[in-house]
């Protein structure tokens, strides 16, 4: 068999080995079994490569901002309101930029474009090749604007900047005006039995209701004490406190509180006051507030004897975290005569509070002071009490 040409015997690209019959002339396609799998392989690559080269290739755009710094800022424009764009970049998350700061934007997807003249437009937006305009796409052709031309941006469908501003202004005083509700209840005592029996109780419940405008807070508080089945300490009180907010720091109040104490001989005391205080301290973990006001006191006492005085309302309260685990209070109530201020009624207590694991029950150790200017015959000025109480903190579940 003669040698044929390297040409003959096989030509390049996508087709099969050609070879020349030597009796007839006639070209014959000598095609193996491997060599048809290869080929057939081959051949549906270049299938392949031809349909991607003419397949487009999408572009991948997205909005953009250009500044007179000469910045450009690619991400998503959220909305443009109050002299301010936002938009989202992949790199950098959330930016703000001065409106005043921009030469031009582009933005890809339709959004709504109020005008300062107050007209409203629908459509994208392009920018100038020397990205000092921007060209509105609308329904009624292109328009040529800046930045200084238009009011607002928003999404199309969404809501304006000025019914956002309402939706949050509405938001904000439904949350100011619902009521927070919290119940607060402690409890300490001891029991000794042998030679001597004594029993020791003291109790406080307090339930507030609180909106950031005001506070409404009841109390009633309780102490009893027996040695011998001999009564030794049997007193109680309760009372109601109104503030409300007249600004960030101002406020106005009102009190009324009602005590029995049997070893004071004392039926009844009934206290009544208002007037303004002022928060010293307003933060989260650290509060100190003042009040000042005047007041009314009755005083009957099982001798029959009573006392009604007019008076000053002087109080304090703070609290302070000392840490997660620790917070300090202290609150002072001074009540003069009005008349006479060397009569006078002082009471402070003073308190470190522990939580718990559990952040409802909570440890309070506290020193509590009762000052009497005019006591009865027989009875001490001051009547100092320790205590270890038990609290019990439950909160409203909306909070």
């Amino acid at each position: 068999m003669n040698s044929l040409p390297e040409s003959d015997r096989r030509i390049s690209g996508c087709f099969q080995p050609v070879r020349r019959d030597v009796h007839g002339g006639v070209p014959t396609v000598m095609v193996e079994p491997r060599q048809r799998l290869l080929g057939s392989i081959f051949t549906r690559r270049c299938v392949v490569f031809a349909l991607l080269a003419l397949t487009p290739v999408p572009m991948v755009r997205g909005d953009a901002v250009y500044t007179s710094d000469g910045s450009k800022i690619v991400g998503r424009i959220e909305r443009l309101s109050g002299g301010k764009l936002v938009i989202v970049t992949q790199i950098a998350g959330k930016l703000e930029i001065d409106a005043d700061m921009i030469t031009a934007f582009a933005v890809d997807e339709p959004l709504t474009v109020a005008f300062e003249s107050g007209d409203r437009l629908v459509g994208t937006i392009d920018v100038s090749a020397d990205h000092s305009t921007s060209v509105l796409h609308s329904a009624l052709g292109d328009l040529t604007v800046t930045p200084s031309e238009i009011a607002a941006i928003w999404p199309v469908g969404g809501d304006s900047p000025e019914v956002v501003a309402v939706k949050a202004e509405t938001d904000a005083t439904r949350k100011a005006l619902t009521p927070v509700w919290t119940a607060t209840l402690e409890a300490g005592g001891s029991s000794r039995e042998g030679n001597t029996e004594t029993l020791v109780g003291r109790g406080r419940l307090d339930i507030k209701r609180k909106t950031e405008k005001d506070l409404l807070h009841f109390y009633l508080e309780g102490r009893y004490s027996d040695d011998d089945d001999v009564r030794t300490v049997n007193e109680y009180l309760g009372g109601v406190k109104f503030e409300n907010a007249m600004t960030d720091r101002w406020y106005w109040y009102t009190r009324m509180e009602l005590e029995f104490d049997e070893f004071e001989a004392l039926d009844l005391r009934a206290t009544a006051a208002a007037g303004v205080g002022y928060f010293w301290l307003k933060k989260e973990a650290h509060e100190l507030k003042t009040r000042l006001g005047l007041g009314y006191r009755h005083e009957a006492y099982d001798t029959g004897r009573t006392d009604d005085q007019a008076m000053i309302d002087l109080g304090l309260d703070y609290r302070f975290d000392l840490a997660p685990w620790v917070q300090f209070t202290q609150s002072t109530t001074y009540s003069p005569d009005f008349e006479e201020f060397d009569d006078y009624r002082l009471n402070a207590d003073t308190a470190l509070v522990f939580p718990f694991k559990d952040p409802r029950v909570k440890l309070k150790l506290g020193l509590s002071h009762k000052y009497n200017s005019r006591p009865v015959s027989g009875l001490e000025r001051l009547d100092t009490t320790y205590y270890a109480n038990v609290v019990l903190e439950l909160k409203d579940p909306q909070d």
